[in-house]
């Protein structure tokens, strides 16, 4: 299944006949990652095993991810966008074709269509497009990595299923269903599931063009 989405400007459709169009799927998603990602690389005229090196990944599994062959986690993602200079959701949203989009755009994001994406096993619905000012994202699975992030985003977190911790420097909290939390770019976070219980998080994140 794909990720449907319609898109108009001003009131007009962005198709001719006005119908929801669709990528082909998870496969399409990871072709387009894969091509920003090398897009990117090559226009800082950075090799393969430069950016991989950084990343602390194999030359040859990012030369797979550049190609759609391979999906990166959440983790990795992170580690090349930090390699390239930019972030993940710009990475996951940025289309290189095309200019950020004008006054009056907006997507339509269908419940019932499968997520594009794979973290890692974990499936990450990502509901923006064309250079967003915010980047809202479902995620769902569970994240046992004893790994800190930092980034200079704000973040806003909700839980939607199961149980969340989330570490914020040295204080820890434990957000349940209907339990938010939001803070600050530059705060040392990171998040805990409890063992075989899943959760299913919506995470709203600065997108480049709201990112200080």
């Amino acid at each position: 299944m794909s990720d449907a989405v319609s898109s108009r400007r001003g009131g007009a459709a962005a198709s001719a006949s006005g119908v929801e169009r669709a990528d082909d799927g998870p496969a399409s998603a990871s072709r387009a990652l894969g091509a920003r990602i090398r897009a990117l690389r090559q226009s800082q005229r950075l090799t393969l095993t430069q950016v991989a090196t950084q990343a602390e990944l194999s030359h040859s599994f990012l030369s797979q991810v550049e190609r759609g062959l391979e999906r990166m986690s959440m983790t990795s993602l992170f580690r090349v966008a930090q390699a390239l200079g930019t972030t993940q959701q710009a990475l996951l949203t940025d289309d290189a074709d095309t200019e950020p989009r004008g006054a009056g755009t907006f997507h339509v994001f269908r419940a019932s269509e499968a997520t594009p994406l794979d973290a890692g096993g974990s499936p990450l619905r990502v509901l923006a497009r064309d250079h967003p000012r915010f980047v809202p994202m479902v995620m769902s699975g569970s994240f046992t990595e004893d790994l800190w992030w930092v980034h200079d985003e704000e973040e806003f977190v909700y839980v939607l299923e199961g149980r969340l911790t989330v570490v914020l420097d040295a204080e820890e909290f434990v957000l349940d269903v209907g339990d938010a939390v939001y803070y600050q770019g530059g705060i040392r976070h990171r998040w805990r599931t409890d063992p075989d219980r899943p959760v299913q998080v919506l995470t709203v994140k600065e997108g480049r063009a709201g990112a200080h």
